[in-house]
């Protein structure tokens, strides 16, 4: 009965290992994902500042198509930080999970070394 407690979390073991290697593979494409939104958000307000400081006079069409293309700009951005936000979230709970699963990996590692001890001692049982 104890070996097979220890298959059990040997097993389980298993499926830690797996769920953490899964999780740093969400974790890897997040961080990408986060990197790149960071780098569009950069090319949206560096092309917003680039905008915004013409100078001069303008007919009055193209100055609302000017201020057509900074709301745009504007709007764009504010979106792209709202969505960097969410990945960041994301990124918190995801840690958040690996800890659980770290910590629920130390609990069935720190089990199975007592169940082969107490297997150890007692080898008639099966």
């Amino acid at each position: 009965m104890l070996n097979q407690l220890l298959a059990i979390k040997r097993r389980r073991e298993r499926n830690l290992h797996r769920e953490l290697a899964a999780l740093d593979e969400k974790a890897r494409a997040l961080s990408a994902r986060q990197d790149a939104l960071q780098q569009q958000r950069e090319a949206v307000y560096r092309e917003l500042r680039e905008r915004s400081s013409q100078g001069g006079a303008f007919a009055p069409r193209a100055l609302d198509t000017l201020r057509a293309a900074l709301a745009r700009l504007d709007s764009e951005g504010q979106a792209l930080v709202r969505e960097r936000d969410s990945v960041a979230a994301q990124q918190r709970e995801l840690e958040r999970t690996r800890v659980e699963h770290e910590a629920a990996l130390r609990r069935n590692l720190r089990e199975q070394e007592k169940l082969g001890l107490l297997a150890a001692e007692s080898p008639h049982e099966d």
